[in-house]
């Protein structure tokens, strides 16, 4: 992963991540990601229901932009014009000995913000849906 990369996940709220439909179409998706010593990850607190995941899981092309999510928010076509890096994903395991980290990551990240949106996020249910951001 490159650290220009690994820097924007760490220090951007809302990060967007691009990942490709069946038809070969870029999807813009406004996430949140942490870091956890030099590795990044994103969760999915609603699981496989969650079309970016699904998508980040099939093995298509994704990539991080290395723009604001807010700009995916407001307009996710023009966030596929964003700079982009190039990345895979690889499952945790639930049971994983980073699972830990991960979550307090998040909390430290996002609950002073977003306090009712992270419980979803370090459930226990949650934890089967982490994936490890790794350079493509």
């Amino acid at each position: 992963m490159t650290d220009a990369l690994l820097s924007h996940l760490d220090a951007t709220s809302t990060v967007t991540v691009v990942t490709t439909r069946r038809d070969g179409t870029a999807v813009a998706t406004p996430i949140w990601a942490v870091v956890v010593g030099d590795a990044a990850y994103v969760r999915a607190a609603y699981g496989d229901k969650t079309a970016w995941f699904r998508r980040a899981e099939s093995g298509r092309p994704a990539a991080f932009t290395l723009a604001d999510g807010a700009r995916a928010e407001q307009d996710p076509v023009a966030a596929l014009d964003d700079p982009r890096v190039a990345v895979t994903f690889e499952r945790v395991a639930a049971d994983a000995p980073v699972q830990d980290a991960v979550s307090a990551a998040y909390e430290a990240k996002y609950a002073a913000d977003f306090p009712e949106h992270v419980p979803p996020v370090v459930s226990a249910e949650s934890l089967q849906y982490t994936l490890l951001v790794r350079p493509a």
